[in-house]
């Protein structure tokens, strides 16, 4: 539905409308960097943050390409492979190997772990690629 005129069409989708409010999938983000990030593809391209203040994220605007800082990449990482698992998303393999590494280089906070079963109470599943982590 995308490809064939956007969210608006999305809207009519119901597999877009579950997707886009499954609870695994949305995170808390600062407006401007969400904006920003639109859907440019995650990298590692600097060690200069100047763009948002003291938020450490970057956007390359003609690469297409955004760095979140540290703190939340594990968690865009075992989002990414939720919603690959669970809906059937494709994942290049750039992306793959960089989740995977965020993956196992920033594991899941005690937040994060008591967030998932929050949101399993609520919702009724998991996010098995938190839940392999907090145990």
């Amino acid at each position: 539905c995308w490809r064939n005129g956007g969210r608006k069409e999305c809207k009519k989708d119901s597999t877009f409308n579950t997707m886009e409010g499954d609870l695994h999938n949305l995170q808390p983000s600062i407006g401007e960097v969400n904006g920003d990030r639109s859907n440019f593809r995650y990298s590692q391209f600097t060690k200069t943050f100047d763009q948002y203040g003291q938020c450490q994220s970057a956007v390359d605007f003609k690469q297409r390409q955004f760095q979140p800082r540290e703190e939340i990449r594990g968690v865009i990482a075992r989002t990414y492979f939720y919603m690959q698992d669970k809906y059937n998303i494709n994942l290049s393999d750039a992306q793959s190997k960089l989740m995977t590494a965020w993956d196992n280089t920033y594991p899941p906070d005690e937040w994060e772990c008591e967030r998932n079963k929050q949101i399993e109470r609520i919702q009724g599943n998991d996010n098995r690629f938190i839940t392999e982590k907090c145990n």
